[in-house]
């Protein structure tokens, strides 16, 4: 370095612009907080308020899209319940009449009702002299005592019964007296009467009551004689 040469000098800092008083004006240092003046407070600095327009449009356009997925969801449920209305009601099942069950006719029957003397001996029936039908046998005796001891007995019991001689009549054991109960058109009849009897007495049964031939109480129709031919005599 030549002795003529200094050295480089730094330019000055410039000075500060002096401070004033927002409110009166009044000069102020740089360290013054306070005016002196009128008192105002210099060193505060008033911030500028937040904006909400960022937070206040985020929120708005949510509840934008929540109300979109609301009314869609409104719509599908419409379209649906339409949906289910526009279907046609399910056929309703017509119940089926039963059949109609003829009603069974019972064939008339004949019973002997139980009937009993002034001197409280039951009454014994007989068998209508040459009539054919069914009845219920409830005791075949050998002798007619012991047919009559069972019949009194029965009708003690409030049974209808009867006795016949099994001799008049083709169609039972020759020998026997049957106690009988009840005379029935028909082999049904007379059945439907055993399931009544058969719990009172034991061993019954159903048979039918042919009359003999001899026996049918009634006049024998005459057999008509063929007329003989007789034959002329040629003359000579």
């Amino acid at each position: 370095m030549s002795s003529t040469e200094t050295p480089e000098t730094k330019p000055a800092a410039p000075e500060p612009e002096p401070r004033r008083c927002p409110r009166c004006g009044a000069n102020l240092t740089p360290e013054q907080e306070w005016c002196l003046s009128c008192g105002a407070d210099v060193s505060s600095t008033i911030a500028s308020p937040p904006s909400w327009r960022g937070p206040v449009a985020l929120v708005g356009g949510l509840l934008l899209v929540a109300l979109i997925a609301l009314v869609l969801a409104l719509v599908e449920l419409a379209g649906d319940a339409e949906q289910v209305s526009q279907q046609p009601p399910a056929p309703t099942a017509v119940p089926t009449a039963p059949p109609a069950v003829a009603p069974t006719v019972t064939p008339e029957s004949t019973t002997i009702p139980p009937a009993s003397s002034d001197s409280g001996t039951p009454e014994i029936a007989d068998w209508p002299a040459g009539k054919q039908a069914w009845t219920v046998v409830l005791e075949a005796a050998a002798t007619l005592a012991a047919a009559e001891a069972r019949a009194n007995e029965l009708a003690g019991q409030g049974i209808p019964v009867g006795i016949l001689n099994s001799d008049e009549y083709g169609s039972l054991e020759p020998g026997r007296f049957v106690v009988f109960s009840g005379q029935y058109d028909s082999q049904r009849a007379a059945d439907q009467a055993l399931g009544d009897l058969s719990a009172q007495v034991e061993g019954a049964y159903v048979r039918e009551v042919v009359p003999s031939s001899g026996a049918t109480g009634g006049e024998a129709t005459p057999t008509p004689t063929p007329t003989p031919s007789i034959t002329p005599t040629p003359t000579l």
